[in-house]
């Protein structure tokens, strides 16, 4: 009787894991897993435009590395902000 309880537990805490995350990104927090429709997905088109003219507030033009450097740098930033924290 204990080792079934102990068994469903465990079963459940990871179940539960897996569901909050689900919760989560239904409630608008943002996680690289969040799947497309629910509020905590970010979609990376969503910041093409910001970023382009960000770049170019720095007088960079598109075509040439320090452009590509600065777009790269910036796409970085997006992916660390959305990704879970270890």
């Amino acid at each position: 009787m204990i080792r079934t309880f102990a068994v469903l537990a465990l079963l459940g805490a990871a179940l539960g894991g897996c569901a909050s995350h689900a919760v989560e990104c239904n409630l608008g927090a943002t996680h690289a897993g969040c799947r497309p429709g629910t509020a905590g997905y970010q979609d990376p088109s969503k910041f093409a435009a910001a970023d382009d003219q960000q770049c170019r507030s720095f007088e960079l033009l598109p075509g040439t590395t320090a452009y590509a450097d600065c777009r790269l740098a910036l796409s970085k930033q997006h992916k660390a902000a959305t990704s879970p924290a270890p």
